[in-house]
């Protein structure tokens, strides 16, 4: 190599590639790191620094107070460590700053994330979200654990997601607009107060399709009512409170009223309502994700809260894809053990293509009850649970299988998960094999090493009569 050459390749190697990229590329590279970090560039060079290239990161906001509080500690002049005292008020100066400097971007805002670790005034916080919202932000993003704050109307807002430990979100004014948000999750509030404001958002929110609420310490006289025309995806996760019992109404009961005739895919894990209500018994349900379960203390009767079950399922009846939790088949088989009344009105799921079970085989016979009533159900999961258990298989007169018009006419896939080789595990799946008049794929997973010999289980399986008319062939996966 000459020496020209390797003069050539020296200088190209220390050349500094970001100084040769348009500032439109720098601009997306900035806005793609937290605010602080996008900040920093400033000391790369003189470009950087005098023609403020990470001010055009203010588009895409990300200010997060655990950087400066549990991040790098740069020491003060004295050489000793700041304070966390001190580390929050330049985090406040920090977000401030920014807000100042945010002026002299013509773009509107894309995204504003703040996450907030200690307690901050309330008013401050507010100053921040106004900011944001004068800015025309479309993503707004509050992770806060100490902090209360009230949300304001906003024309531009499409995606609004807080997420506040046991904490309480105002809105303000009482009459809001929020005309173009489409997707809003509210994730680990208080419930104390919180459902005024949430149907307060939802009546200001015409066009919203996408809603996630998680709440703790559920009350009973704390009921939600979700009505949206518009409402296509529906996430409710509700946990009820320690102290459930309500001393000034012992009577009060936690109800759940869904009036979303839009609504596509709903996924409810509720331990605290006591009666649920869904006012459009008739709509475009597709899929759906139960997990029911009654309070630690029941104010209505156990006879009761059945019938609200068994009525819920229902007013689902029309969807297409049903999962059950391991809770919800533990109501089920107590409804069905008990030989409740309400249990002879569990609905036929006429249009049911796909249904995932999580449960014990001792919730096999409560299983079997939903698939007389599964009348085009072409795959069945079914994923066991942790417990260990040798309950009987269903029989009828003589011993012989009572068989199900899935089984017999439609039910093409079944896979079974979580398969450990057990007894009861292993007559189940030969019901399935025996049975099955259509069946095309059965698939056995397991995760854990299988009790007996596993050659042995699978040549058993291998071997049993199969009613299927296709031929097909026992998938073991782990």
């Amino acid at each position: 190599m000459t020496e020209f050459n390797r003069r050539k390749r020296c200088k190209i190697a220390n050349e500094d590639i970001f100084e040769r990229l348009p500032d439109e590329i720098l601009h997306c590279i900035l806005s793609l790191l937290p605010t602080k970090y996008a900040a920093c560039t400033s000391v790369l060079s003189r470009r950087w620094r005098h023609e403020h290239l990470w001010t055009s990161a203010l588009t895409n906001l990300d200010l997060d107070d655990t950087v400066m509080l549990y991040g790098k500690n740069k020491p003060r002049r004295d050489g000793k460590l700041r304070t966390p005292a001190e580390c929050k008020a330049m985090f406040k100066k920090f977000v401030d700053r920014c807000f100042n400097l945010r002026r002299t971007v013509p773009h509107p805002m894309q995204k504003f994330r703040l996450r907030l670790s200690g307690r901050y005034r309330s008013s401050r916080v507010d100053e921040w979200i106004v900011s944001a919202i004068r800015a025309r932000v479309e993503e707004m993003i509050i992770l806060a654990e100490d902090t209360e704050f009230r949300l304001f109307s906003s024309e531009t807002l499409v995606v609004f997601k807080v997420s506040c430990h046991q904490i309480y979100f105002h809105v303000y004014p009482m009459t809001v607009s929020f005309p173009r948000l489409k997707i809003l999750h509210l994730d680990c509030l208080s419930s104390a107060g919180d459902n005024a404001c949430i149907e307060r958002v939802l009546s200001a929110s015409p066009v919203l399709e996408e809603l996630i609420i998680e709440m703790e310490e559920c009350k009973p006289q704390d009921s939600l009512n979700v009505r949206s025309s518009s409402l296509k995806r529906l996430t409710i996760q509700f946990l009820p409170a320690f102290d459930y019992l309500d001393d000034d109404d012992p009577l009060a009961y936690r109800i759940l009223t869904l009036d979303t005739p839009s609504l596509e895919l709903l996924k409810l894990a509720d331990s605290a309502s006591e009666e649920l209500n869904i006012l459009h018994k008739r709509f475009s349900l597709e899929e759906a994700t139960v997990s029911l379960g009654h309070p630690p203390v029941l104010t209505k009767k156990i006879d009761d809260y059945a019938e609200t079950v068994v009525g819920f399922f229902g007013m689902i009846s029309d969807v297409r894809v049903l999962a059950l939790s391991d809770l919800t088949m533990e109501n089920l088989k107590d409804v069905h053990e008990l030989d409740l009344p309400c249990f002879a009105k569990f609905p036929t799921f006429w249009y049911l293509t796909r249904l995932e079970i999580e449960a014990g085989v001792d919730k096999w016979l409560t299983l079997l009850h939903i698939l007389e009533l599964c009348a085009s159900l072409e795959a069945l999961i079914f994923k066991k649970d942790n417990q260990d258990s040798t309950g009987p298989i269903r029989r009828g007169p003589h011993g012989n299988p009572v068989l199900s018009h899935c089984l017999s006419s439609c039910l093409e896939v079944i896979e079974f998960k979580n398969f450990e080789g057990q007894l009861a595990e292993i007559e189940i799946v030969e019901y399935c094999l025996r049975n099955s008049r259509v069946l095309k794929k059965m698939t056995v997973r397991y995760e854990r090493e299988i009790d007996n010999s596993k050659e042995d289980v699978i040549q058993r399986l291998l071997n049993c009569p199969k009613g299927s008319k296709y031929a097909y062939h026992i998938e073991f996966l782990p």
